[in-house]
């Protein structure tokens, strides 16, 4: 049986080599059946070659998975396949003609991205729905799938296995090399275990079957690269008045990692930085800075280097104005105002006895949820992965704020793969509290000593074993292992090469078949530049609307018919039918409808808001403006838009959002 690898189709720069048509005249494309603002778009598959008139031979190729708008459709005598008419953009660069056979439809602009590499298996791909289906509801599914991979890695799968591709060994990172993985279908499916999943239909190219291939996996991985791989760590310690013996703490534990760093000839390698955060100096008198960098892990490469330029970080003799403290602006200074650019792998370790302030707070300087800003930090991560580790002090004094500070820092840690960094110290004990950073820093460093070996040994990572002993400390110490594999597992991929030959379809469900718990990939939304500008609008006038909503909650559809109003919407359409939903409204842009997510927000109807006590009604409008803002920080991310054709005008460009990042 034939053994489909999948092969991600990387684009390394900007474009796929399609530069605008021949000719541009005062044509639109067709729309989307039932829809107003929504074009109808394909994709082409391996081979296709546009023509100057229907049914003419093709002249000019096309790379797989083009994007492209379709002009016409021109019938075939004799009831055949159609020729489509198609244009690189929505403003009548038309390239030519295609055979529809060449192409896959796609309207609904999604892609699938892989989650890392920790703690999970492989993905494996399925050749019709069903097929996926009876294997979820298999009670022998983990052994199935575990011979599925083996087999597929010795291309000797049965000839009557559903299984017909695997996710490739090398994890190339969505964030920093954007690859095409089209999904032409999206279900949310419920698992025997009752946990929601969904499940893909997706479109890939398969390498080259003759390939000497699986011999030549290991020299395109390149495994000799990772004697370059180099990680940076960085401290974000609050230093408010009551975190002075945390601070030296760290101190101490520091001095004995960088001696152990140094001795192992891993200065290089491995680099130590410290953030520190208080308060705004304008606000409160004597609390000197919100956000300072003490420590560069580009400028420090000693032990005594590093004590020398922490020594001035202390805690603030002024309180700040509330228990909660700023960390996620002191996250926003590591991850914009630290240079990065050469790291392989980016940690930043928070370490508070603090909630945050997020959304909610008058005196927060971002304004995020936890889970926009652990969205915000990750769809920044386009130059290297970064993951973010949470050293959490229960002290008796913050004891009323533990619980919301736990629920923010368990989200703001939270992996792709499903497992949360966060990491509680018990009642703020300061021994416990350097055993977990002197066990977490131990553990950075041991996987960057791991990595090294498997350079010289040419061999990949292997996947950690679990811990004979149980506790905190081994927990740190696992999860630290599974990211460092997961992080130089990614820095493989991005050394690595990409083919692309034959196109196939096949399904896939999004949770790891050995542990449902773990996400094994997410779904990314491909808006343009002004999709995203109008939906940011749109977030705008729902909070306005909510905001008069609040005052007179009977009023509340009457406000978002004036919002539709001046939004250019058609304001007959909000509160009419039976949901009466901000889903159903007509508010927001044709770009969100159909698509395979479920949202608070988008469910909500007048009925829900009138329920609602003030304190409840708030929270929707703290999580409304919080996606206004995170929308705001997607659109000035440089370094994530992309131009799918040569030529394409910025306003067209792309952004992966996140399902999870919709309103």
């Amino acid at each position: 049986m034939i053994v489909r690898t999948l092969a991600l189709i990387v684009l390394a720069t900007l474009g796929l080599g399609i530069a605008g048509g021949a000719w541009a005249q005062d044509r639109t494309p067709l729309l989307i059946p039932g829809k107003t603002t929504l074009y109808q778009k394909i994709l082409t598959r391996p081979g296709a070659a546009t023509a100057e008139g229907p049914g003419a031979p093709g002249t000019q190729p096309l790379p797989p998975f083009t994007p492209l708008y379709v002009y016409q459709r021109h019938p075939v005598d004799g009831g055949g396949p159609a020729y489509l008419e198609v244009g690189s953009d929505a403003k009548g660069e038309v390239l030519g003609f295609l055979p529809e056979t060449a192409t896959v439809p796609w309207d609904h602009a999604l892609v699938l991205a892989f989650t890392e590499r920790a703690n999970r298996e492989r993905v494996l791909f399925f050749d019709e729905e069903q097929a996926l289906d009876a294997w979820l509801a298999s009670d022998d599914l983990t052994e199935r799938a575990a011979e599925a991979r083996q087999a597929a890695d010795r291309r000797a799968l049965p000839s009557d296995s559903p299984v017909i591709s695997i996710e490739p060994e090398a994890y190339v990172d969505f964030a920093s090399q954007f690859y095409m993985l089209p999904i032409l279908e999206a279900k949310p499916k419920r698992l025997p275990s009752r946990r929601r999943a969904m499940a893909v239909r997706i479109a890939s190219v398969t390498r080259a079957e003759n390939e000497e291939k699986l011999g030549l996996l290991n020299s395109r991985e390149n495994l000799a690269a990772l004697g370059e791989f180099r990680a940076g760590v960085v401290f974000v310690i609050d230093a408010s008045s009551s975190m002075q013996p945390y601070i030296s703490r760290t101190r101490e534990v520091m001095r004995g990692v960088l001696d152990r760093v140094e001795a192992a000839g891993l200065k290089d390698k491995v680099r130590f930085g410290v953030v520190g955060y208080r308060d705004d100096p304008a606000a409160v008198e004597g609390v000197e800075y919100l956000t300072r960098t003490f420590a560069d892990p580009n400028e420090i490469d000693s032990t005594t280097g590093f004590q020398e330029a922490v020594e001035p970080l202390s805690a603030s003799k002024v309180s700040t104005r509330s228990f909660s403290e700023d960390a996620f602006a002191a996250l926003d200074h590591a991850m914009g105002r630290i240079d990065w650019q050469g790291f392989d792998a980016r940690y930043l370790v928070l370490i508070t006895d603090a909630s945050a302030r997020d959304a909610s707070s008058p005196y927060a300087t971002l304004k995020l949820t936890a889970g926009d800003m652990r969205r915000d930090i990750m769809g920044r991560s386009s130059a290297l992965p970064t993951a973010l580790y949470v050293l959490h002090l229960k002290t008796p004094v913050g004891r009323d704020d533990h619980a919301r500070a736990e629920a923010q820092y368990t989200e703001l840690a939270r992996r792709d793969s499903g497992n949360s960094l966060y990491y509680p110290v018990p009642s703020g004990d300061p021994a416990a509290f350097e055993s977990k950073v002197g066990a977490l820093t131990d553990a950075l460093v041991e996987q960057v000593e791991r990595t090294r070996q498997a350079a010289q040994e040419g061999a990949l990572p292997d996947a950690p074993e679990p811990p004979a002993e149980t506790g905190a400390e081994s927990d740190i110490r696992q999860s630290a292992a599974d990211v460092g594999r997961a992080m130089a597992l990614a820095y493989l991929g991005r050394v690595s090469g990409a083919q692309a030959p034959p196109m196939f379809q096949a399904w896939s469900i999004d949770r790891d078949l050995d542990n449902p718990a773990v996400e094994a990939f997410s779904v990314r939304l491909l808006l343009s530049k002004n999709q995203l500008s109008d939906l940011q609008r749109t977030m705008t006038a729902t909070v306005d609307a909510l905001d008069a909503g609040q005052i007179d909650p009977s009023d509340f559809f009457n406000q978002l018919r004036s919002a539709a109003t001046a939004m250019g919407r058609d304001p007959n359409r909000v509160g009419q039918g039976e949901t009466r939903n901000l889903a159903a409204s007509g508010l927001m842009g044709e770009y969100l409808e159909g698509l395979p997510y479920q949202s608070r927000i988008m469910s909500l109807t007048e009925d829900d808001w009138q329920r609602m006590s003030v304190g409840e009604q708030q929270g929707i409008i703290d999580d409304v403006n919080s996606k206004v803002r995170l929308y705001q920080r997607f659109h000035d991310d440089s370094d994530r838009w992309i131009a799918l054709n040569d030529g394409d005008d910025p306003g067209d460009w792309v952004y992966p959002v996140p399902l999870d990042a919709l309103p």
